[in-house]
């Protein structure tokens, strides 16, 4: 089936949704790559809030939580599965932005050859997609890879809500 699968992980629980079924397609002989990207999520409202926070507080501590995503990852695979998993977490800095999630997300694949990429999706639609974008849709318009989207068991399924 699938050699080579890299599931994109933040913590959520639609994301942990994703990772259980990403170890559903592996195969003993699959590797698995669970990879964490740090953003800033602060840039994406713009320099008077970013001013208000202490950045390199705030990014440690992110940091931290991503590190424990990913550790939390790694032992949930074997619990789950038996599978020892590569974890990546790819650390956007300062400046990023969340509109380079998708491509991060793309180049971890690049990089570590794979041959699937699963994500999860919130499943918003309507009003809230148009405000709130989607990662899992940059990453489908962006990637060569096939990209397999996990919507959310809550997924909002509300045109407006």
């Amino acid at each position: 089936m699938y050699n080579n699968i890299v599931v994109a992980i933040d913590g959520s629980s639609t994301a942990d949704h994703a990772f259980r079924e990403a170890l559903k397609l592996a195969t003993s002989s699959t590797k698995v790559t669970a990879a964490a990207v740090l953003d800033n999520p602060l840039q994406s409202y713009g320099t008077p809030y970013t001013n208000m926070f202490n950045f390199d507080e705030a990014h440690a501590q992110f940091h931290t939580i991503a590190d424990n995503i990913l550790e939390n990852a790694e032992s949930e695979a074997m619990r789950i599965a038996n599978i020892k998993i590569k974890t990546c977490l790819v650390d956007m800095g300062k400046n990023s932005g969340h509109n380079d999630i998708a491509p991060a997300i793309t180049r971890v694949a690049d990089d570590y050859h794979a041959d699937l990429i699963v994500i999860g999706t919130h499943g918003r639609s309507g009003i809230k997609r148009f405000f709130l974008g989607s990662v899992a849709e940059q990453l489908i318009r962006q990637s060569r890879l096939p990209v397999l989207l996990i919507r959310s068991p809550d997924a909002d399924n509300d045109l407006f809500g």
